[in-house]
């Protein structure tokens, strides 16, 4: 193969990649974070902060679900994102409208705080049990990005990962 081959089909490629980055940063800000989305009418300002107790009223028990991403995302990021949000909203509704279940789309890089205490390095699921404001129980969900490419096999897993923390344990 000449060099004019490699060069030529090294560019492409480069280009190629580039319209995908493009891409995954415009679709991202389109798309109104699901913790929105799937709320029972209240918006996620006029709620406390996943990781930080309200200070007038007392926090329910709940299973809280982070997703946490890059300041940056991909298609793939993005894609994870929707999967997790899609499985929330068919399977979980009732438990998110309950106050049950909470689904919050996080940045790690801007949340030092929550990315230190969970060890986040990557794209990944977190899933958090709480009793009031203490946290009680925690889920790495570590393959989601590995996953991401077998929907039926990503939200089987997501789901596990929610279900082992949301049954009540006897």
């Amino acid at each position: 193969m000449s060099a004019k081959k490699i060069i030529g089909r090294l560019l492409l490629a480069f280009v190629l990649v580039s319209i995908g980055f493009a891409a995954g940063r415009q679709t991202a800000g389109r798309h109104p974070p699901r913790a929105e989305i799937l709320a029972d009418g209240a918006t996620t300002a006029s709620r406390a902060a996943p990781n930080q107790p309200a200070t007038a009223e007392v926090q329910p028990d709940r299973v809280v679900v982070y997703y946490m991403h890059a300041t940056f995302r991909c298609i793939t990021c993005n894609l994870v994102e929707s999967l997790a949000g899609e499985l929330i909203q068919e399977e979980f509704a009732p438990q998110v409208q309950a106050g049950l279940l909470e689904w919050h789309s996080v940045n790690y890089q801007e949340a030092e705080d929550l990315a230190s205490r969970y060890d986040v390095g990557g794209n990944m699921i977190v899933v958090a049990r709480f009793r009031g404001a203490q946290e009680v129980d925690r889920r790495r969900l570590d393959r989601v990005m590995e996953l991401v490419g077998r929907p039926e096999e990503f939200k089987a897993y997501v789901r596990g990962g929610i279900l082992e923390l949301l049954e009540p344990r006897v």
